[in-house]
């Protein structure tokens, strides 16, 4: 395997995922928040200057679901049955631990249904991201398998039938059969992730943070380009598809943040205590109950007490819902990852982790 693949990750790299996150929390705050997914859901074609406004924010904060699987793929997960069981436990805590704090709040009961979607939070698909990127860690140590074993012309042509179906037909005509979803899918994250393994090992760019930067910027811009064309010169439904994570463009731009950090040199070592607590921070706010409450409440809260202006105000509340929810994720870390430790020890787990990668 390349080495690359084996080296820890950089503190840059690092600093990109708490970015990444930051970003995706600002993303569904103007999605909720300012109401832009009625605007989708209705297929309504009057779009005022405001929502045109929250849409052209929207259009530098697309990238982030393909940036950070391409993240995984240019390092490559390294499947631990740890992780797993950690996953799980994680995604199960929060489901049933949000759930217990509303009904605390809202004197309403906890019902055996709350606790049973808990526990299948999972596999039932609470967070469509959660559930997609869990089974493509399951996949993995196969899909590692193509970069270690299959020549560059087998494994470019792989990636060029993934294009295919993902980025080109999926983006284009989107046919059910082929389950790309408009990118919210497994399919299209083992597309991304199969991108992030051939930059780092078939596919070399040597440029500069401002030539990442640029295409970055360039690439944003022509996405809203996209959607605003479509939505006068088209159907609203091709005009929305210019945010779908399958849309080839949204693919270069994350590409491109993820070099343009890759080019930073960074030496803040306590980057780390945040940064792992990324999933978490996803899970808080993503909670169908959190997202419900965000929706009904940010917006009037950020206009109220807003400083500078609505946009900036978000980005505050999204840095301060990071911070908080990395305190919360500590604790539970500290809660629940002894015993995880006790259960892998007690039941010898760790072999599986040395037959995954046996040849």
């Amino acid at each position: 395997m390349n080495n690359k693949a084996k080296q820890p990750r950089e503190l840059n790299i690092e600093l990109l995922r708490i970015v990444l996150m930051i970003l995706i929390v600002c993303h569904h705050f103007l999605m909720r928040g300012r109401g832009l997914h009625l605007l989708y859901t209705s297929g309504s074609t009057h779009i005022n200057n405001d929502a045109l406004q929250g849409l052209f924010m929207d259009s530098f904060l697309i990238m982030t679901v393909n940036c950070f699987v391409f993240i995984s793929g240019y390092y490559g997960i390294k499947l631990r049955v740890k992780t797993i069981l950690s996953l799980l436990i994680q995604a199960i805590t929060y489901s049933i631990g949000i759930d217990i704090v509303f009904c605390l709040f809202t004197g309403e009961q906890m019902t055996m249904d709350s606790v049973w979607n808990g526990l299948l939070s999972v596999p039932n698909g609470q967070w469509w991201f959660i559930t997609a990127y869990f089974f493509l860690y399951l996949l993995s140590p196969f899909l590692n398998l193509a970069k270690q074993y299959l020549t560059k012309f087998q494994f470019l042509y792989i990636l060029g039938v993934l294009t295919l179906i993902n980025f080109i037909i999926g983006f284009t005509l989107d046919p059910s059969p082929l389950g790309v979803l408009n990118g919210y899918s497994l399919l299209s994250f083992i597309c991304v992730y199969f991108y992030g393994q051939a930059f780092s090992t078939y596919i070399s760019f040597n440029k500069g943070k401002l030539f990442w930067l640029c295409s970055y910027v360039i690439c944003s811009l022509l996405i809203f380009t996209m959607f605003d064309a479509g939505l006068k010169y088209s159907t609203v439904d091709m005009a929305w598809k210019a945010f779908s994570y399958n849309n080839p463009l949204i693919m270069v731009s994350a590409v491109s943040f993820f070099f343009f950090f890759k080019n930073l040199r960074i030496s803040y070592a306590k980057i780390s205590f945040f940064s792992s607590s990324v999933l978490a921070i996803y899970l808080i706010h993503e909670h169908p109950r959190s997202a419900d409450f965000l929706t009904d409440h940010l917006n009037s809260f950020a206009t109220t007490y807003k400083i500078g202006n609505v946009y900036f105000t978000f980005l505050l509340i999204a840095v301060m819902l990071f911070v908080a929810g990395t305190m919360v994720e500590k604790i539970r870390t500290a809660v629940t990852e002894p015993c995880l430790d006790y259960l892998v020890r007690k039941f010898n787990l760790g072999r599986l982790d040395s037959e995954m990668i046996k040849k």
